[in-house]
C-alpha cells in the first residue's frame, strides 16, 4: 500500500535531479547544477543512496525499518521529511 504522504513527497523531489548528485562516502553532496553543496547525516547518506538507485519511497522507508530497527512510521516520516528538505535544497 502506498503512504500518501511519501507519494506527495515524491511528487516534490524531481528523481532524475539526484543523477546528477555527487555524494561522498561521508555525507558531502555536491549539485553541479547549481553549484550547491551540502552535508547529510547517516540515515540522510542511506535515503539518497537508495534514492539514486531507483529505490522507491516506500521502499526506502521499508529499507530503513531493517537497516535501523525503527518503526515503517518513523521510516517513512525520516524519508518524507528527508525528501522535502532535498527537494528545498536542489533546484
Amino acid at each position: 500500500m502506498t503512504d500518501p504522504g511519501l507519494s506527495a513527497s515524491r511528487k516534490s523531489l524531481d528523481p532524475g535531479r539526484l543523477d546528477h548528485l555527487a555524494v561522498s562516502r561521508t555525507g558531502l553532496v555536491f549539485d553541479p547544477v547549481s553549484g550547491l553543496s551540502f552535508t547529510v547525516n547517516t540515515t540522510g547518506l542511506t535515503i539518497l543512496e537508495l534514492l539514486q538507485s531507483g529505490a522507491s519511497m516506500e521502499e526506502v522507508a521499508r529499507r530503513l525499518t531493517e537497516i535501523y530497527a525503527v518503526t515503517l512510521d518513523s521510516a517513512t516520516a525520516s524519508v518524507a521529511g528527508f525528501s522535502q528538505q532535498l527537494a528545498q535544497n536542489i533546484p
